[in-house]
């Protein structure tokens, strides 16, 4: 029986736009960084590819090292402080979180940092709805520790992950041992046949 919904944050209950980008960018000249915004940018994806968690100072070395300009970890909180009001309210979203809290109980796992994420999530009007945002500080996904943290309490089988990153999200819970629901918005294929949805107001019919 489910008894825990853990979500995916970007491109789940967040659908991620360009001009969030517009965070970086003003970060960028704030500071005087003449750094191309599509390659610092790249180089944060990056970051989440080579390493196993996030930490602040691991992550301004790495960049410094990829850099011309060098940054200091002022640039860094700015930039998390402006990416935190990078978010907007969704009706849809709303209606199927407050229905789903009332049955079940929701957290968000997300690799990003936890505090600009928590800060996102309120301003898009839904953290209310979740008992713990669980960044990257500890694991990422895919690793099965961040999923099996994300359980909190609960057995695997008490709970299920939705994500829209097939990868990331739906294959690495699954092989943790986690049910999953894949958020197919771009109808992508399903290669192992998992339980998918093309739009979240769908969870009202399936949980």
């Amino acid at each position: 029986m489910i008894k825990r919904i853990i979500f995916d944050l970007d491109n789940t209950l967040i659908m991620w736009k360009n001009s969030y980008t517009k965070a970086l960018e003003e970060t960028l000249k704030e500071y005087k960084i003449l750094e191309d915004l599509d390659y610092f940018n790249s180089l944060i994806d990056l970051y989440d590819d080579k390493f196993d968690h996030y930490d602040k100072k691991l992550l301004l070395d790495f960049l410094n090292s990829n850099i011309k300009s060098k940054i200091d970890m002022s640039f860094l909180e700015t930039f998390f402080n402006k990416f935190g009001y990078m978010s907007e309210r969704n009706e849809e979203v709303i209606e199927v979180l407050d229905y789903l809290s009332k049955k079940y109980e929701l957290v968000v796992l997300t690799n990003w940092f936890q505090a600009p994420q928590r800060e996102r999530l309120k301003n898009a009007d839904i953290l209310k709805y979740f008992k713990e945002v669980i960044g990257g500080e500890l694991y990422m996904k895919p690793s099965g520790d961040a999923f099996i943290n994300a359980c909190g309490k609960y057995k695997l089988n008490e709970c299920i992950m939705i994500g829209d990153d097939y990868n990331k999200d739906i294959l690495g819970a699954s092989n943790a041992g986690l049910d999953v629901i894949y958020f197919n918005y771009k109808n992508k294929e399903n290669v192992d046949n998992f339980r998918e949805i093309n739009k979240l107001s769908e969870l009202e019919r399936i949980l």
